[in-house]
């Protein structure tokens, strides 16, 4: 209460001659504090926390914001990761509402230890891309190409999904070719390591690397700066993306809307617009 709200509150309550005038004062006061509250902003009744793979940061930003409008008294708040981190935060008992993750695998795991509310439910695909900075100084353009000794890739670590598909697709390509030695040789080139696929992209995009596997999203998010390399047939893994809410959830509600609402036409609508591939 503000100090002069407090003093008409004390002449009223001494019964001086003006405390019914005084008092009046307050409630108008008060009744002008409310709706100047009120215009500020919504009050929040529900907030929920939405860990998701860092892949997804474009797509469900956009996802939140129209949640929001369409719930207007849940906040969300969107934490972004390879989802080997995130599953590692949620392990250790970090306050997820939501898990969203690049691969089943994270999302499993987490099922297994009883950590999941809902199973895990793919509500979109991406695919996994071999991709150069825009001009292709190496004039790079197959997978053979990848093993010259002096050429430098970027790829993720082999516990995140983009890194664990990268390794899948090589290996699949190279029991199509017949050829035991071409994993290795790819991955002598890796001049790094990545934690999550933003970060392949950044150093793609920066052109201090001249390949890297990266999702066809990332392709298409760099607005120009990176071109896609056509993998061929045998080197095509699918990439299916899960969301649950989480065992811990504070506000089971909101996240089971949350999730509903991702599997929507209009949460579909937006996926597709980033480039995912989805199921509806």
């Amino acid at each position: 209460m503000t100090g002069w709200v407090s003093a008409l509150v004390l002449r009223y309550r001494s019964g001086g001659p003006d405390s019914l005038t005084a008092w009046r004062a307050v409630a108008v006061a008060g009744l002008v504090a409310m709706l100047v509250s009120g215009a500020c902003g919504p009050v929040h009744d529900d907030e929920i926390s939405v860990y998701a793979a860092a892949s997804l940061r474009d797509a469900f930003t956009e996802i939140a914001r129209e949640f929001e409008e369409t719930r207007p008294i849940t906040r969300v708040v969107l934490n972004f990761a390879g989802s080997q981190v995130l599953r590692a935060q949620i392990e250790r008992g970090a306050p997820a509402d939501v898990f969203a993750s690049a691969d089943e695998v994270h999302a499993r795991e987490l099922e297994a230890a009883s950590l999941l509310a809902t199973s895990p439910r793919a509500f979109a695909a991406n695919a996994l891309a071999l991709a150069v900075p825009a001009d292709n100084p190496r004039g790079l353009g197959t997978i053979e190409e990848l093993t010259y000794a002096d050429v430098r890739l970027v790829m993720g670590v082999a516990d995140v999904p983009v890194g664990r598909y990268a390794r899948a697709a090589l290996q699949r390509y190279a029991l199509a070719i017949g050829n035991d030695g071409l994993v290795g040789a790819v991955l002598d080139n890796v001049a790094s390591f990545e934690t999550n696929v933003r970060l392949v992209a950044a150093k793609l995009e920066l052109g201090v690397v001249d390949a890297g596997f990266v999702y066809r999203t990332d392709v298409l998010a760099s607005d120009g700066a990176l071109v896609e390399i056509a993998l061929p047939p045998a080197a095509v893994v699918a990439a299916p993306y899960p969301i649950a809410v989480t065992q811990r959830a504070a506000g089971r509600a909101a996240a089971t809307a949350f999730t509903d609402f991702v599997h929507s036409p209009a949460g579909q609508r937006i996926l597709e617009a980033h480039g995912f591939q989805t199921f509806g």
